[in-house]
């Protein structure tokens, strides 16, 4: 009897240096993702929070595993004072854990919006640029008098490699304006298409990503909040809460409802 119990309490201990060990690895894993993301850090860019969002969520599954695995490290051996230590010390980050989840929700909402209002923006304006460009053009190509001055207008407008080519600046002046006015009115249609297209496009993925986020983020939350000890405490049976620094069976079974 005294030898099965030995041996109970050895194969207990040996379960328990496993699952912590694993839990370690776990957490290292979670953190190398993220902080190879999050450095350097651009807090002001709404990219880059989307980024460190998405990074957070892709990979929390590995915190919170690595937490469940070293509270079932502790349930094998609730005797051992080191795990007690470090699993106090995580239930108080797995709540601030759970605050930051919570607050990742608006702030990857507002992120999300920034990012679309400043890419719609430069849109916009290469749009305005462009068409703007081609006004310019235009009126160079309608009030030029020869092919040198056309030459040195399109220079002006577009830099020095622009210009035209030798078989253009042999074109008498009346034929070459057709052609060129004619080319221009092609790029102003398909500046116009990208226009339309631009306006009929919808930010269906970022919106889908942004509820993906921020659904993921209230579970997370939730997650972190019962291992933190908070949730327990309001839905244990009978009113009781787990206790000291231990994990007993009741914590688990309020964990598995």
């Amino acid at each position: 009897m005294h030898s099965d119990l030995a041996s109970e309490k050895a194969r207990s201990a040996f379960l328990s240096r496993l699952l912590a060990a694993l839990s370690i690895v776990l957490l290292a894993v979670f953190l190398a993702a993220v902080l190879t993301t999050a450095l350097p850090p651009r807090l002001l860019e709404p990219q880059w929070q989307l980024q460190f969002a998405a990074v957070l969520i892709n990979n929390g599954s590995l915190a919170l595993m690595g937490a469940l695995l070293l509270a079932l490290a502790l349930w094998f051996d609730p005797g051992n004072h080191r795990l007690q230590a470090r699993w106090m010390a995580f239930r108080r980050l797995a709540l601030a854990a759970s605050i930051a989840f919570l607050l990742l929700v608006p702030l990857q909402g507002y992120a999300g919006w920034r990012f679309y209002r400043t890419v719609t923006g430069r849109q916009e304006q290469q749009i305005s640029q462009s068409s703007q460009k081609l006004a310019e053009l235009r009126q160079a190509i309608s009030s030029a008098t020869s092919q040198h001055d056309l030459q040195s207008r399109v220079q002006r407008l577009f830099g020095k490699n622009a210009g035209l080519s030798p078989a253009e600046l042999r074109t008498p002046m009346p034929e070459l304006r057709t052609m060129l006015l004619a080319r221009a009115g092609q790029a102003s249609n398909q500046l116009m298409q990208r226009v339309e297209a631009q306006a009929a496009v919808k930010p269906d993925g970022l919106l889908k990503e942004t509820i993906r986020i921020a659904v993921s983020s209230v579970a997370y939350a939730i997650g972190f909040a019962f291992l933190a000890g908070v949730l327990p405490h309001s839905l244990a049976v009978g009113g009781r809460a787990s206790a000291g620094c231990g994990v007993d069976q009741d914590y688990f079974e309020n964990l598995a409802e």
